[in-house]
């Protein structure tokens, strides 16, 4: 019989501890998946740090990994063993209004993969084969694990609308904010201003496309409103979950701009909701992605259209699970830290 050998889990804050656990075994309608890479996601360091508040500890996390197929459950016919694949990590109802209506990311009673269910931070992983995603030969299991981070982008600059020719402002250059650059300057935007404050960061964002950067700072929001072209800033996204930035994002937008909220805030957060009604602003919030969302983002990796080197700065095998963490959390020097989980599993184009 199959053993997860390893599965790592947050027990209390700033505490990993590997298990060793049965594996799971795939039921009717699911796949069991052999899990290659898994990276860390802002909301597992908010749950390493025990301030997410929609992940209670103790917590299996991981939602962002790539993988093969291992065993196939009773009833699925769309993959075989072999396949390899990433994961739309979203578990819903399929019954409540948001899911009936296509809008099944939120979910009445959604759970998340690694969040209030079991993650992928461990050898194997069962999943509804409804969830499963194939991937294409170029694409390599250790860059698909952007995917899921990459549609949280393609997600987040919907919401903000048609963005062609407007001009944009994005606070925050993490992996959100970056995946949310690549895909507002790849709809056409005209001017895409990135804030930060990381020096590097701000390097970062303009190989990746941004029109301008900006050191975030006390001054930041008068050096925009100083050099905003004359049609204002239509839409911010805020990427930081903080309190000053989405005040900021208020101020910066446009008199009828929109505000796409991407941040995680892990704490109640005071604005001026005067503003919000007198300058007639739009304040959107952004939850995961649905199905397209996802496969857009396979299209743009395995398209070549977001550099994977550029976002993946550290790799480290679930053992070393401390040091991860520690690195994630180590914004100035890292982007995206992914675990090796099963590097064996390499072919074509993988990379060990």
């Amino acid at each position: 019989m199959l053993r997860v050998l390893r599965m790592l889990k947050i027990g209390e804050p700033g505490k990993t501890v590997l298990e060793e656990v049965e594996a799971p075994v795939p039921g009717s309608g699911e796949v069991l998946i052999r899990v290659a890479y898994c990276g860390i996601c802002g909301s597992d360091i908010h749950a390493f740090k025990g301030k997410h508040p929609f992940i209670p500890l103790p917590a299996t996390p991981g939602h962002e990994f790539s993988g093969t197929i291992e065993k196939i459950g009773d009833g699925v016919s769309a993959f075989s063993v072999g396949d390899r694949v990433v994961c739309e990590p979203n578990l819903v109802c399929g019954a409540c209004y948001n899911c009936t209506t296509g809008r099944y990311n939120i979910c009445e009673s959604l759970r998340v993969m690694g969040c209030q269910g079991e993650g992928a931070m461990a050898d194997y992983i069962a999943v509804p084969a409804g969830k499963a995603i194939h991937i294409p030969d170029r694409l390599s299991l250790r860059d698909a694990v952007l995917v899921e981070p990459l549609a949280v982008g393609v997600h987040a600059v919907r919401k903000g609308g048609d963005l062609f020719g407007r001009n944009v402002v994005i606070i925050g250059a993490g992996t959100i904010g970056l995946m949310v650059l690549v895909c507002a300057a790849k709809s056409g935007a005209g001017r895409v201003v990135v804030a930060d404050l990381a020096q590097e960061r701000l390097r970062l964002a303009a190989r990746l496309g941004a029109t301008e950067t900006v050191e975030a700072g006390t001054d930041m929001v008068d050096r925009l409103l100083d050099g905003k072209p004359y049609e204002g800033y239509e839409v911010v996204f805020e990427c930081v979950g903080v309190e000053k930035s989405i005040r900021d994002a208020m101020v910066i937008v446009r008199k009828g701009g929109r505000i796409v909220v991407c941040g995680v805030f892990g704490s109640e957060t005071r604005v001026r909701m005067a503003d919000v009604q007198d300058r007639e602003l739009e304040l959107v919030g952004t939850l995961m992605y649905t199905r397209r969302d996802v496969t857009d983002a396979v299209g743009m990796l395995a398209g070549g259209l977001c550099p994977p080197d550029l976002f993946i700065t550290g790799e480290y095998t679930l053992e070393e699970a401390q040091r991860a963490f520690a690195a994630a959390m180590d914004t100035g020097k890292h982007v995206k830290v992914i675990f090796r989980v099963s590097p064996e599993q390499t072919r074509g184009t993988e990379q060990t």
